[in-house]
């Protein structure tokens, strides 16, 4: 096994989104007041599980899977498809799509001349 080394700012932005994501999922599975009104119960469950999930995903991405990267992907796309389907307040999915963003270009970053994304298995 290679020892993998990975950019600070990339650990950085990875223990960011984990708390975003964890703050996310608390959020709506507690129905505090910044769960959208006519968001209904099966709906909370469905988002704030998405969350839980992102947040698996950045710790496979802390693992060296690029499973996680792709995860993040599909379910930030899932998050936006049900906010534009239930016309909620589009801001939280685009959110996420820029994080995303901003992960990729994170991965791009190289330490010893190897960037993260080449890392990952």
């Amino acid at each position: 096994m290679t020892n993998k080394k990975r950019h600070g700012c990339l650990t950085a932005w990875l223990i960011y989104l984990i708390f975003a994501y964890s703050v996310m999922s608390i959020v709506f599975f507690f129905h505090t007041d910044k769960v959208p009104e006519n968001t209904t119960e099966n709906m909370v469950l469905l988002i704030g599980s998405v969350w839980i999930l992102n947040v698996g995903f950045c710790i496979l991405l802390f693992n060296w899977v690029k499973l996680g990267f792709w995860g993040i992907l599909i379910t930030n796309l899932i998050l936006l498809a049900i906010e534009i389907i239930n016309d909620h307040e589009i801001s939280h999915s685009i959110f996420g799509i820029i994080c995303l963003i901003a992960l990729f270009g994170l991965l791009q970053l190289k330490k010893n001349n190897v960037s993260g994304w080449k890392n990952l298995d």
